[in-house]
């Protein structure tokens, strides 16, 4: 099973795009709030925890994410940085 999460009723006004009846991906969920922090905040914006705070949202689902993304490399021509001159 894909990991899931709902965003907790308590702040769910802090996610108004999230449903907090709603079983969304982790990862597109993650993708979402990553955006708008990089929006709100800029794109020097650094994560040094985890992108989903468990105090805002509740999990399902696939098994815990082990700590955090920070140094992560995510993005397929961060971990091939050859190919990002190519374009």
């Amino acid at each position: 099973m894909r990991r899931e999460v709902r965003v907790k009723p308590k702040v769910a006004s802090a996610y108004p795009a999230l449903d907090p009846t709603h079983w969304y991906t982790a990862a597109a969920v993650a993708g979402l709030v990553k955006g708008t922090r990089i929006v709100r905040e800029g794109t020097e914006t650094q994560f040094l925890d985890r992108i989903l705070d468990p105090e805002h949202f509740e999990f399902r689902g696939g098994g815990p994410r082990r700590g955090s993304w920070a140094g992560m490399h995510t993005r397929h021509l961060d971990r091939h940085p050859a190919l990002a001159s190519i374009g």
